[in-house]
């Protein structure tokens, strides 16, 4: 009784020393992203930390806070915290050390699949990641294309992808592991219970299927659409033309996989499965208008989809495993090609479905596909020279047997190699100071020019209460969370959440209202616009009492008159139409005026009826500011990055106009201009303020 404890204990002794290696390398590389915590304003490293500060301070996901970044990163960065700290510095150590980790476990599925047997795959696993960990670091330069291919590897990045991607390796890694482990798994159920729920085929694979949706939305979805077809053709090859078994099994896949994302959802949202479906929701439903600045970053046709050679490669070998499924000798090797197919097709899977819902034409997540390419092409190859190499040693079973065992501790001492020598250089790194740096203890880590600015703002704000629409650094430093629960504005998707973030703000006591300037961030030009629903209630009650310079360089510092801030300004306004656009025109009563316009429209957006079938996904309205993208050229900046798009499910809504001496313009274009039109039947200003991010500074 106590051999078999035994021998499952020697069996995980090198899986376990693996996932110590594999975790000494991510530490380097979590180690080699926090030596400079310096960050963007409304980018990156503070959207993956702010939800966890709301969920370390012990609010409710979902119901109290956005977590827009999927359950994945936000749990695994808050138990990483919950062990080290809770602190910004600790965080990029976080989610570096995550983001290789989670190429890593890639890496992982990709050798398990390719190579079968645990040895093999073990051996391989450490080989590859602790070449390509050489890669990331500086300190080898492969050839090819390996290192574009690692850069969702080797940072975070803008909405920590490669964490979020991590659904699909877990998926393959467990789910189907599991179908792998019944050595003789029956060619046909037993009778009982078990025909219709044996444990491993129809239980645990399709609830671990729908438990990792949750993970991250987009790839949740891709994840669960791969690893099913992949299960799918196992069944068919398994039980061939009996239809009516695969239609049990299906059956059964789809039941228990919405068990375990119900069970997921009301685990990873702490009983609050509404709140999590309507943030869900109401992400989904708006994204595809919401974000883009120019006409041709939208999705209007199927054509206007741009394949990626990446995900071309994939799909290709996606086809390729999917025949080998059903050319195995063995169950065992056809899960291993199911396995490969899911991986290869869910990465590609995640591109597409994330540009058709978010409308983007080949801005989406690529960078998924080339990971996985960098460890499976390496792998094959590797795969396909031990055959050759098993042909010509043919009789030579001692040398066999003698590399078997010295390749495997070859592989193991490289790994610990590496490890010991990315520590060294992060304590020599350290030893040598953090010159040009500021350590900010109240973050928790060292910052360039930004920690003087983030100093000069902290003492400016004091102990005032803060709202801020790109919540990050100072929020932090005071201690304060975002009120609404949604810290970064762009975030507040969907009608629901907008009037909530909308009515927080209205009805809360804010000392200070801090958003980023248009100089440093020049996002937030776009910003302002594409949000208006909540700039002009800030234009019309609040005004700048410090600006960038003053103010550390980096914010605008809001607040409240006690007075209506409407300038009350007459305009005559001129509508111009010209084929798919209309030009609006305001005149200023005074020709000096400079400032901006609170612009009603009313508006009709039309498609045609066969848009759908000339390939018509989306249409779209873009408004072009004319006269604030001239006022930035004159200044010497980019004319681009200010556009905004408009609802085309609305008759009435409110944008702004710049004017400067006394006019302003905009231009809306109906996208795809070969198919849509715009009508413009009401055009009012119904108010004007000074434009204060443009002529206060």
């Amino acid at each position: 009784m106590q051999a078999k404890p035994l021998r499952r204990l020697r069996r995980a002794v090198p899986w376990l020393a693996l996932l110590a290696v594999l975790a000494g390398l991510a530490a380097v590389r979590g180690l080699d992203h926090c030596y400079n915590i310096s960050y963007e304003i409304t980018n990156g490293d503070f959207q993956n930390y702010n939800p966890v500060r709301h969920l370390l301070a012990g609010q409710v996901p979902f119901r109290d806070f956005t977590v827009y970044l999927g359950a994945g990163e936000l749990y695994s960065v808050g138990a990483m915290l919950l062990v080290l700290g809770n602190s910004f510095g600790r965080s990029m150590f976080a989610t570096g050390f995550l983001t290789w980790f989670c190429f890593e476990l890639l890496v992982l599925a990709v050798c398990a699949v390719v190579m079968g047997k645990g040895r093999g795959a073990r051996a391989l696993a450490i080989a590859l990641c602790g070449v390509l960990f050489m890669q990331v670091q500086g300190w080898v330069s492969l050839p090819g294309p390996f290192g574009a291919w690692l850069e969702y590897a080797a940072d975070p990045g803008n909405s920590a992808r490669m964490m979020r991607s991590a659904a699909l390796p877990l998926a393959v890694l467990l789910s189907f592991a599991l179908l792998r482990r019944p050595r003789h798994a029956p060619a046909q159920p037993t009778g009982g219970w078990r025909r219709f729920l044996p444990p491993w085929q129809a239980a645990v694979t399709p609830a671990l299927a729908g438990a990792l949706v949750v993970w991250s939305n987009d790839m949740g979805a891709a994840m669960y659409i791969a690893v099913a077809l992949g299960y799918g053709l196992f069944l068919l090859r398994r039980y061939g033309r009996k239809i009516s078994m695969v239609a049990l099994r299906v059956a059964q896949y789809i039941a228990v996989s919405c068990l375990g994302l119900g069970a997921a959802v009301l685990l990873v949202s702490w009983g609050h499965p509404l709140a999590w479906l309507r943030q869900t929701r109401g992400s989904g439903a708006f994204q595809s208008w919401y974000y883009g600045t120019e006409n041709t970053a939208k999705l209007c046709y199927i054509t206007d989809y741009v394949p990626q050679l990446a995900g071309g490669i994939c799909l290709a070998l996606a086809v390729a495993f999917a025949i080998g499924i059903f050319r195995c000798k063995t169950d065992r090797s056809a899960v291993l090609a199911a396995g490969g197919f899911a991986l290869c097709l869910g990465m590609q899977l995640w591109n597409l479905l994330y540009c058709l819902l978010s409308a983007v034409p080949q801005e989406g997540p690529a960078g998924g596909a080339q990971a996985l390419l960098a460890a499976l092409l390496p792998a094959l190859a590797v795969r396909g020279a031990l055959l050759l190499a098993g042909r010509l040693w043919r009789g030579k079973e001692a040398l066999a047997r003698a590399l078997h065992r010295f390749v495997p501790a070859v592989c193991a001492g490289l790994g610990c190699l590496l490890v010991a020598a990315g520590g060294v250089a992060q304590v020599q790194s350290r030893i040598g100071g953090h010159e040009g740096l500021t350590h900010l203890p109240a973050l928790g880590g060292w910052l360039g020019d930004q920690a003087g600015n983030l100093t000069t703002e902290q003492a400016l704000a004091g102990e005032a209460r803060l709202f801020g629409t790109y919540s990050s650094a100072l929020e932090a430093m005071n201690g304060q969370l975002q009120p609404t629960g949604t810290d970064y504005i762009i975030h507040a998707l969907g009608d629901r959440q907008r009037l909530h973030y909308l009515t927080t703000f209205q009805q809360g006591d804010f000392d200070l209202v801090v958003t980023p300037s248009p100089k440093v961030a020049q996002y937030e030009r776009w910003s302002r616009n594409a949000n208006w629903w909540f700039y002009r209630e800030l234009y019309r009650w609040y005004a700048p009492v410090a600006n960038t310079f003053n103010s550390g360089g980096m914010h605008l510092f809001w607040q409240r008159t006690g007075v209506c801030n409407d300038l009350g300004q007459e305009f005559s306004v001129k509508v111009s139409p010209a084929g798919q656009s209309v030009t609006i025109t305001l005149t200023a009563a005074d020709p000096t005026f400079n400032g901006v316009a609170d612009l009603r429209i009313g508006y009709a957006f039309d498609l045609p009826d066969d848009y759908l079938l000339r390939g018509g996904l989306y249409g779209f309205l873009l408004c072009y500011p004319d006269t604030e993208t001239a006022l930035w050229a004159e200044r010497g900046r980019e004319g681009g990055d200010a556009g905004f798009y408009l609802p085309t499910d609305r008759s009435v809504y409110n944008i702004p106009v710049t004017v400067a001496d006394g006019t302003g313009t905009v231009t809306l274009q109906a996208l795809p201009a070969d198919a849509a039109a715009v009508t413009v039947t009401e055009a009012v200003v119904e108010a004007s303020y000074t434009d204060w991010e443009y002529f206060f500074e």
